[in-house]
């Protein structure tokens, strides 16, 4: 298996922390954890997996220039509201829709997408990169759970902590269904939402609710695969 690394360019859900006009702790925390941009992650410097609204923001602050390619788990606005900007800068860049059971090879990395429950409109996306698998949105595992037994490491829906809501499970669902899936060593929560709670409270709650595989994911955070 090739080594590679995935940064997190953002970890929020539809909506960015803090919101506009909120007093509750976790919009007025003053740790750069809680403050987070729309979800979408990087690989290996060249590779993008989703664009939202800020994603110029993103890639700059991470100076990010060579940008390769920029694949698409599914065409909800906070995942490409933001390819307008990046085609304007790079009419060349390579922009990849995932669709079911493709399958591809970027640097010698093993890329596979297969169909989850997220819209009843627009088809959804998860992706299996190497021994990872990433999934912001989901609102059944049903589909993915084949593909989570294959991966030590899960990158999945954090939108809300303990309830279904709109199109996602919660983290609570989540910690349950994944809980005895032994060969996961680590499972971060991105597209995280307004819960009220810091980072820092999050953490806590899912390790207690779940074990110390649960981790919430922050905007800048880097894995080495």
């Amino acid at each position: 298996m090739v080594k590679f690394h995935v940064k997190f360019l953002g970890t929020s859900s539809g909506e960015g922390i803090p919101r506009a006009g909120c007093d509750c702790p976790q919009c007025q925390s003053t740790d750069k954890k809680d403050h987070r941009k729309r979800s979408a992650i990087l690989i290996n410097n060249k590779y993008l997996i989703d664009a939202g609204p800020d994603i110029l923001k993103q890639l700059n602050r991470n100076q990010i220039l060579n940008l390769e390619r920029v694949i698409i788990t599914h065409d909800h606005d906070d995942h490409i509201g933001g390819l307008k900007d990046l085609l304007r800068i790079n009419r060349d860049l390579v922009i990849m829709r995932l669709k079911a059971g493709q399958h591809f090879k970027l640097s010698g990395i093993d890329f596979y997408a297969f169909k989850v429950k997220h819209s009843n409109i627009i088809p959804t996306m998860g992706v299996e990169i190497d021994s990872l698998i990433y999934i912001p949105d989901i609102a059944s595992l049903d589909w993915a759970i084949k593909y989570l037994k294959e991966s030590t490491i899960a990158i999945l829906d954090g939108s809300v902590l303990g309830r279904t809501f709109g199109g996602h499970l919660s983290m609570y669902e989540i910690i349950n269904e994944t809980k005895n899936i032994k060969n996961l060593k680590s499972i971060y929560f991105t597209h995280n939402g307004h819960t009220k709670k810091t980072h820092w409270e999050l953490q806590k709650i899912v390790q207690q609710v779940g074990d110390k595989r649960y981790k919430i994911a922050y905007d800048g955070l880097k894995l080495e695969i």
